[in-house]
Order: structure tokens, then C-alpha cells, then sequence
């Protein structure tokens, strides 16, 4: 189960990140700029570019239908047939701050409010849009028929280890815990989204669209206006959210380690200079002492 869980996480991978890559390369090679908060707004002009980071997110962060939630479920199947509840607690909580994160991401590059230099901006060029594309429908497909990548995942594993504890049935990967139907998922999600959607529109109440404005606290405008841009000093949300747990103690103790090594470095370089002199010195003195402690012995 592990190995095919890790064969079929590896190719979806490959599919979802690729896409991300791509999309971030045609953001950055556009704007000219790879500091996030020099960004943002880029959802009207990249719109294809924005779609296929979105999706990468969704598949990424194992959020149901796409491919990357089938690698979630095989993943938390195996780590409970095996017994391991707290390494699938803890990769149910991974998901969550991947979701988390990456948003924070997609937020800085392609929502809010564009800068004035950037409102030329145009779509990525085709050659870094044609494969986002592909990899996009490839992920879609795969999201729907998860056997056309399982099946052959499984009969490699399957060679090997015959007892791969899991078995297709129609278009249903079923194991000892549950089961899961790619089609079968897409349909309840897109069903749960639509009546969410709906709700909302319903229950709107004039809503009117704000336009860009100038950002001012205390009534006078910051020194630096990209400093209240969302992504300026990223991970301060989950340093004031965990507190200790993100204060660096291994970062730190390794600094201390390098320090403490350079610090023993210097003074052995003093020793060892390079000095012929020096090094005759040493000699007369272990000489010395060698012959002191002999002569006492």
C-alpha cells in the first residue's frame, strides 16, 4: 500500500506542481519581479495563469475532487492499516496548513489590487501557457478516472507485493476502510460548491465594487506602500498563531554550533599560521615539554 501510495503521489505531483511552477515563471517573467508583494492583482490580466495555479493549490493541498485528495486517501488508508494514527493525524493537519499557505500565495501574486506598472501586464506567452494547459486536463482526466494512473501503478506494485490492499470495482478503488470514486466525488463537490454558490447570491444585499485606493493609517500614508501589501514579512500570522513552536530553536542552536566551530577554527589558525617560525617554535616547545616529563619520570 505505501509503495503504491507513493508511486501515485509522485506522478500526480509531477502533474499539479508542474502546473504551479509554470504559472509562478509566467508571473514573474511578466511582471519582472519575483518578490510577491511587488505583485498582486494579476487575475484580469493572467487569467489562465491564475486557473492553473488554482488548481495546482486544489490538487496540492489534497482538498477533494482532484487527484491530490485520491492521493490523500491513499495515504491516510495505509497509515491506519498500519496502525500509525498519529502520522495520519498529522498529515490530516498537514493538508490543511498546505491549503493554508498556499492561499496566502495565490492571494499576494493574482488578487487585490495591481500595481500601475503591472496593469499592462499581459498573459503568459504561449509557450508557458500550452503545457499548463495540457497538465490542467491531464489533472482533470486523472481526477475523474483514477484508474488510467492506478491501474498500472498497481500491477507494478502488484509484481512484487501481491497483497497490495487495494481492488477496482467499476470505476471504485475499494479497500478494507472505505472506498473512493473519482466521478462519484467531482459530482458531490461540485454539487455541495453550486448550492453554496447560489445561497450567497441569493442572500447578497447591493453589493457595490470597490475600486482601488490609496492605503493610509493615521491619517497619513506609509513611508513604503508595498510594506502593506498582504505579502510583506509573509510568515508573521504564524508566528503570532504558534508562538514558540516557529521561534527557530534548531535554527538557532545550529547558528550557535557554526559559531562555536568558526570561534575554535580562528584559534587553531593562530596556531597554525602558516609561520615557518612559528611552527619551529612549536616544535622547541613540544621538545620541551616531552623531556620535562620524561626527566621526571
Amino acid at each position: 500500500m505505501g509503495w503504491t501510495t507513493a508511486l501515485y503521489l509522485a506522478a500526480t505531483h509531477f502533474l499539479y506542481k508542474g502546473m504551479m511552477w509554470l504559472s509562478v515563471a509566467g508571473a514573474s517573467l511578466r511582471t519582472g519581479t519575483r518578490t510577491m508583494y511587488l505583485m498582486g492583482g494579476l487575475i484580469k490580466r493572467m487569467p489562465l495563469s491564475f486557473v492553473s495555479f488554482l488548481v495546482g493549490i486544489i490538487a496540492l493541498s489534497g482538498v477533494p475532487p482532484l487527484t491530490g485528495f485520491g492521493g490523500k486517501w491513499l495515504l491516510y488508508h495505509s497509515l491506519i492499516a498500519k496502525g500509525w494514527y498519529f502520522e495520519a493525524a498529522a498529515s490530516f493537519l498537514a493538508s490543511g496548513i498546505a491549503f493554508l499557505y498556499l492561499y496566502r500565495m495565490i492571494h499576494s501574486i493574482f488578487l487585490g489590487q495591481p500595481k500601475d506598472e503591472h496593469r499592462t501586464v499581459k498573459e503568459a506567452p504561449f509557450w508557458l501557457i500550452v503545457p499548463q494547459l495540457l497538465l490542467l486536463g491531464a489533472v482533470i482526466v486523472f481526477s475523474v478516472f483514477p484508474r488510467l494512473i492506478l491501474d498500472p501503478i498497481m500491477a507494478l506494485v502488484g509484481a512484487r507485493y501481491p497483497a497490495a490492499g487495494f481492488a477496482f470495482e467499476g470505476q471504485t478503488l475499494v479497500s478494507s476502510l472505505g472506498y473512493w470514486n473519482g466521478l462519484l466525488t467531482i459530482i458531490v463537490v461540485v454539487v455541495v460548491f453550486v448550492l453554496c454558490l447560489v445561497w450567497m447570491v441569493a442572500n447578497l444585499r447591493k453589493p457595490r465594487l470597490v475600486k482601488q485606493f490609496n492605503i493610509v493609517f493615521a491619517a497619513e500614508r506609509p513611508f513604503r506602500p508595498e510594506t502593506t501589501h498582504f505579502a510583506f514579512d509573509f510568515f508573521a500570522p504564524y508566528r503570532r498563531a504558534l508562538g514558540f513552536l516557529v521561534r527557530g530553536r534548531s535554527e538557532r542552536a545550529w547558528t550557535a554550533v557554526a559559531g562555536l566551530a568558526t570561534s575554535v577554527a580562528g584559534a587553531i589558525r593562530r596556531l597554525y599560521s602558516g609561520n615557518g617560525q612559528t611552527y619551529a617554535l612549536h616544535v622547541v616547545l613540544y621538545v620541551g615539554i616531552l623531556y620535562l616529563f620524561l626527566g621526571v619520570r
